[in-house]
């Protein structure tokens, strides 16, 4: 499926460029655990990704590109994922600790936090994938990929969360590929979508000897 040819080609593209990936991993986690650089280290970190699964030259200069710029439309949508997500979950919680109606509506809430978080792995790679980011756009386009093509947006959320549990389960990863890995996850993830509508590159042939 083309879901796994993308999981092989984040572990590539990981692998080729390990010593840049644990640089701007560690680079976000100092930006998030100072919270207020949040954003900009977030950014930073997609927009390598992203020129990486777009097969473009990536280096350190790209994160600080990233970071400085669309401070406000990066926390916007930053926040908008935060937030949503933690009330989703606050919905799931009430609602699946009452009886078995409200277990039921519960359960309903647990989809919709699925579905968004389906959605919200197209956020930031939208944003750098666009020509000039609209956060309107972006919204609509991921839904649309996200309802259009359920089982592998299902399938890279999985490999996502998949990478942060392995990630925590071995400790030190945590802090030196963790963070890449899911933002390669994302950008290519999309880009997997773009190549089947010809709007993506193709990953480069390998010459043969």
């Amino acid at each position: 499926m083309k879901a796994f040819l993308v999981m092989g080609r984040v572990f590539k593209a990981a692998y080729d460029e390990l010593f840049l990936c644990i640089i701007i991993s560690l680079l976000w986690w100092a930006g998030a655990l100072l919270v207020v650089t949040a954003g900009p280290a977030n950014m930073g970190l997609h927009y390598v990704a992203n020129r990486m699964a777009n097969y473009r030259r990536v280096g350190m200069n790209f994160f600080w590109d990233g970071a400085k710029q669309y401070i406000g439309r990066g926390w916007l949508l930053l926040a908008l994922v935060v937030l949503m997500t933690a009330g989703l979950f606050f919905n799931i919680s009430f609602y699946g600790s009452g009886p078995g109606w409200s277990q039921a509506i519960g359960f309903a809430w647990l989809w919709l936090l699925f579905f968004f978080l389906m959605m919200a792995q197209y956020f930031f790679p939208l944003f750098w994938q666009q020509d000039e980011p609209d956060f309107l756009l972006i919204l609509k386009n991921a839904f649309l990929l996200a309802l259009r093509h359920p089982l592998y947006s299902l399938l890279m959320l999985l490999f996502m969360i998949a990478l942060v549990v392995l990630s925590f389960a071995l400790v030190v990863p945590v802090l030196i590929l963790m963070p890449a890995l899911v933002a390669l996850a994302g950008n290519f993830g999309l880009n997997g979508l773009l190549q089947e509508m010809d709007l993506a590159p193709e990953p480069p042939e390998i010459p043969r000897n």
